[in-house]
């Protein structure tokens, strides 16, 4: 089992294929697996490197608290450790991690691909309403039935397409991860303003899903928006997990921006 020790934790990941680098960021309670759809797509042409993140399925919790900036901070060593000038292709709670390492270490990756990351600062009026509704359903849920039933609820709720489609083994993958979903709602909130995206450089493909909540349709819109160097891409038909809902126009999109921005991601 590949692994590899950085910071104060140990995390799992899988190197497929060759070419430009692509480095996976899974969100809320998944690991690399989830990636496998794409690394199918897109492997013949790309290196796919997809990881488990700490305290997820095959990877060490570590001694730091849950949080964005842990979470982007290993992706940094990783990534520094692999010698690599990734395009970093993220969902969710992982490109919300995405665009922390941007920010923080402009000069790691080559582009981001960003698919609706809950920044849920970007659009207070919106994002503050849809965490009073998440945490409604999943606090309660978790103290009357246990953390496993919160998951269901959660992507139940968030995720209904994705969920409505996996078997009860690919379930069972996320449930183990409740631990990660709670320490998350628990922990501080990440917090960036639409000032704090002029500052980020970093090439950026922004995916929605137009069946997604709105939200997150919104909060997408405002990150395409306030990035300078930003494309904007909507799946028709998608919800929130647009990789595993519409994987065959996703890998297109994806790999039609690797393609555009290759000449700068190479080794380093």
């Amino acid at each position: 089992m590949p692994t590899i020790e950085i910071r104060d934790t140990t995390l799992y990941y899988e190197s497929t294929g060759d070419g430009t680098p692509l480095l996976f960021i899974h969100g809320m309670c998944g690991d690399a697996d989830v990636w496998r759809g794409q690394v199918r797509r897109l492997a013949d042409r790309f290196r796919c490197i997809t990881y488990d993140r700490r305290g997820h399925t095959r990877s060490a919790m570590g001694d730091r608290a849950e949080s964005v900036p842990t979470h982007a901070e290993d992706a940094a060593a990783l990534i520094t450790w692999l010698g690599v000038r990734p395009i970093v292709v993220s969902s969710s709670g992982g490109a919300r991690i995405a665009v922390e390492l941007s920010r923080h270490h402009p000069d790691l990756p080559a582009g981001a691909v960003l698919s609706e990351p809950p920044i849920f600062s970007l659009n207070p009026s919106v994002g503050d309403a849809l965490v009073a509704e998440l945490g409604a359903v999943v606090g309660p849920i978790a103290a009357r039935e246990g953390p496993r039933a919160a998951v269901d609820a959660f992507f139940a709720r968030i995720c209904p397409g994705l969920w409505s489609a996996l078997d009860e083994a690919a379930k069972d993958r996320y449930r183990a991860n409740a631990h990660m979903m709670l320490a998350e709602f628990d922990g501080p909130h990440y917090h960036l303003s639409v000032d704090d995206l002029s500052a980020i450089a970093v090439p950026a493909l922004v995916i929605a899903g137009t069946t997604s909540h709105p939200a997150l349709r919104s909060i997408a819109r405002v990150l395409a928006h306030g990035l300078p160097d930003a494309r904007f891409v909507e799946l028709h038909g998608s919800g929130h997990v647009t990789y595993a809902e519409r994987p065959d126009e996703f890998a297109r999109a994806v790999a039609a921006f690797a393609t555009e921005l290759q000449p700068t991601a190479t080794h380093r």
